[in-house]
């Protein structure tokens, strides 16, 4: 089920906003060229993680493999679109996984 309409918010939600994880799909630039991103967003709490986290991984069916993991209560449609941006504009992104910033004590 489609959660967000793709040509009016720049992605496909694949699981409900608002949440502590979020499926969904987008396009952006990785290596030189666009790819379509199969993306899993987790709060760093859910995901227990100590810090931020970008994971690319490999090419699949539905796009290129990404997990993100932020420090955030939820994935609103706000914090979505702030993530998504943070993306498309990282442009040392390769394969594996890059950490960035720690998780605040209050998370």
């Amino acid at each position: 089920m489609n959660h967000a309409t793709p040509s009016l918010t720049g992605y496909q939600a694949l699981t409900p906003l608002g949440g502590a994880e979020l499926h969904l799909r987008f396009r952006g630039p990785f290596e030189g060229k666009e790819v379509l991103w199969d993306a899993h967003f987790s709060t760093a709490r859910h995901h227990g993680a100590a810090c931020n986290c970008i994971d690319i991984g490999a090419e699949g069916p539905e796009g290129r493999q990404l997990t993100v993991v932020l420090d955030v209560h939820c994935f609103d449609a706000p914090t979505v679109l702030k993530a998504i941006i943070m993306v498309r504009q990282y442009r040392r992104l390769r394969p594996g996984r890059h950490e960035f910033g720690t998780r605040s004590q209050t998370a």
